[in-house]
């Protein structure tokens, strides 16, 4: 019983993490020349700069919650919700095949988000690099796999975490009603000042 409610507890983290995860790669990666086209990635940067304090708030916001999320299920914490508690021997091959990216991913939370680093020589924060999202992609596809082997130990149950993944078709929404809402704020703009206020009108003349 104590093992299901860890399971289930550990669906909801995890589905939140991925769909988080999935949030921020959109946000963070439309703005990279490498990903998209050059017009594309333009336009995006376009479109979060229309409301620059936002996007920036949430792309990090994003950045915070699947990595609190993702170490969540790792914490070995004995007062902790954790898989360890699930299947330990199990729990500890994962962490060993994912322990590069589990250790950066610590280090980003623990000199980021706990506390800030100071560079003695300079007196500026260090910087902490998130893993590439290639391996990202790689590190989530194996969390889902292995919690799935962990919840048909439990009950017999498998999680599709499809749904996580439409967050991603809700933020290019979000970009593509921005972008719409923007022009169309311009040409009334445009037409105010250059037609409605002109005195020279047709209908002014005669």
């Amino acid at each position: 019983m104590e093992n299901k409610t860890i399971t289930d507890h550990f669906r909801r983290n995890i589905f939140e993490a991925y769909s988080h995860y999935n949030a921020w790669k959109v946000i963070a990666y439309s703005k990279s020349k490498g990903v998209v086209s050059e017009k594309m990635a333009e336009r995006y940067v376009q479109v979060q700069n229309y409301h620059s304090a936002f996007f920036s708030l949430s792309e990090r916001a994003f950045l915070i919650s699947f990595i609190m999320l993702v170490l969540h299920s790792f914490d070995k914490d004995d007062r902790s919700f954790s898989l360890w508690k699930i299947d330990s021997e199990k729990t500890e091959l994962f962490s060993l095949q994912n322990e590069s990216i589990l250790t950066e991913l610590s280090l980003v939370r623990n000199k980021l988000f706990a506390h800030s680093d100071i560079d003695p020589q300079s007196g500026t924060l260090v910087s902490y690099d998130v893993p590439s999202v290639e391996r990202l992609d790689v590190f989530f596809k194996n969390l889902l796999d292995f919690y799935n082997t962990l919840s048909r130990e439990v009950d017999q149950s498998l999680t599709l975490f499809d749904g996580a993944e439409e967050i991603k078709r809700t933020v290019e929404l979000l970009f593509m009603n921005l972008y719409r809402g923007e022009n169309v704020r311009l040409k009334e703009i445009d037409i105010e000042w250059t037609w409605e206020k002109d005195d020279k009108k047709i209908s002014d003349i005669i």
